[in-house]
């Protein structure tokens, strides 16, 4: 789709200049017309994300906005790179004088926005979470609508009916989703009548929050919901997994303080109001073949690992389940008494790992090779399935340990929420 504009301006009757200003023009059709299809894959809209996931979706969309500032980079330079090569210093002074041309504003403002856009996100932990998506999404609308205007007032061959459409309809569409993701989903969400049911504390920074509401959830055992709390501004929200199997009559997270929002939730009150987005993700038993399952959780990651083991033993799931849960102190090792009452009764391989000390039933260490290994003995590691979620560097280590032992790519199934 962002090589539509190419097609569209071959039908344009322009004469063609040099290589380069052609070369400069087709990076600015196709990194306008992506900068436009970023919207459609960051707004958590099923018809993009509900086959792949969300994280692939938006992992997809961190790799497209870096090729589009590359292009948008690239775009003013190219129409003075001869000029560059044989003389440097003129060359920069004819490129000065493009960005400070009075005619050139647009795509100046556009230029501005979206680099400021994109290098805001690869370092967005520089300021607080809500803070940064709503600079965010108003940068990336600032980018594009100052994009299209600069595309019709200045482009070559945007004066061509068929690619003017295009431009017209790509920044209305843009504009349409996030008035969806941030109008329309958070106002149907509040009225839904969503709110807390109980907040229990299981271990340092852990809490059980339970949310109950007017009809039962539908969603798999795996996925997980966007969840904003009280009066949030539609921007503040955060993905969190369900820890309940499907049929519950209430949704149950296991949430660790990880920012502003979630090192308040020990003192927020029963019946406070939840804005629920979702189901979302494919981290799900549909994505697992019939054979053995190795379920991993590390950390936080224990809230859809736990979804999995619930659901598994509520339909008396007769395949054979290992269990590995690893966590930096044996105190970080939530749900672990029923995780092992689970394993013991229906005969499945469990360890517990804490990295920095042992204790009873927890070993020191890491999920290393040797005890990968010893979790998948009388496996048949071709028809296993593993499903990993936890921090990056652990899944990652773990994949790759996996695949050495004989598990193909194909059967690792994991799911990460670290975009940046």
């Amino acid at each position: 789709m962002a090589w539509l504009p190419l097609l569209l301006a071959l039908g344009a009757a322009e004469e063609p200049g040099g290589w380069h200003e052609e070369a400069g023009i087709a990076l600015g059709l196709v990194g306008l017309s992506l900068l436009l299809l970023q919207f459609a894959h960051s707004g958590r809209w099923h018809l993009v994300s509900g086959r792949s996931g969300i994280d692939v979706t938006m992992r997809f969309h961190r790799a497209a906005a870096i090729l589009v500032l590359i292009m948008v980079l690239l775009h003013p330079v190219l129409f003075v790179l001869p000029l560059l090569l044989d003389d440097p210093a003129r060359g920069l002074a004819r490129l000065h004088a493009m960005f400070t041309s009075p005619r050139m504003t647009t795509g100046k403002i556009a230029w501005i926005a979206l680099v400021a856009t994109v290098l805001l996100a690869l370092g967005r932990r520089v300021i607080p979470y809500q803070h940064w998506r709503l600079l965010h999404g108003l940068g990336a609308l600032v980018a594009a609508a100052a994009g299209v205007w600069h595309a019709l007032e200045v482009g070559l061959y945007s004066s061509f009916p068929p690619l003017g459409a295009l431009w017209w309809a790509g920044l209305i569409g843009a504009t349409l989703l996030l008035a969806w993701a941030w109008g329309w989903k958070p106002w149907r969400a509040a009225r839904a009548g969503w709110r807390i049911g109980a907040v229990t504390p299981l271990g340092p920074g852990y809490w059980d929050v339970t949310v109950t509401g007017p009809t039962p959830p539908r969603f798999a055992a795996g996925q997980f919901f966007w969840l904003a709390f009280g009066r949030a501004a539609p921007w503040d929200d955060n993905p969190f997994s369900v820890a309940s199997a499907p049929g519950a009559s209430d949704l149950r997270f296991v949430i660790r303080e990880a920012g502003d929002r979630t090192r308040t939730l020990g003192s927020m009150p029963v019946g406070l109001p939840v804005r629920l987005d979702g189901p979302h993700g494919t981290f799900t038993l549909e994505r697992a073949g019939p054979g053995p399952l190795l379920l991993v959780a590390g950390g936080a990651g224990i809230a859809p690992i736990l979804s999995l083991v619930r659901a598994l033993d509520a339909v008396d799931d007769p395949r054979p389940v290992a269990l590995l849960h690893c966590a930096r102190t044996p105190d970080r090792l939530v749900c672990r008494a029923e995780m092992l009452a689970i394993a013991e009764r229906r005969g499945w391989r469990c360890r517990f790992l804490a990295e920095e000390a042992a204790s009873e039933g927890v070993a020191q260490g890491r999920p290393d090779r040797e005890v990968l290994a010893e979790l998948l003995r009388g496996m048949p590691t071709e028809d296993v399935t593993v499903m990993i979620c936890g921090p990056e560097p652990m899944t990652m280590s773990v994949m790759r340990d996996l695949e050495t032992l004989g598990v193909p790519s194909a059967h690792l199934v994991y799911e990460l929420f670290d975009y940046a």
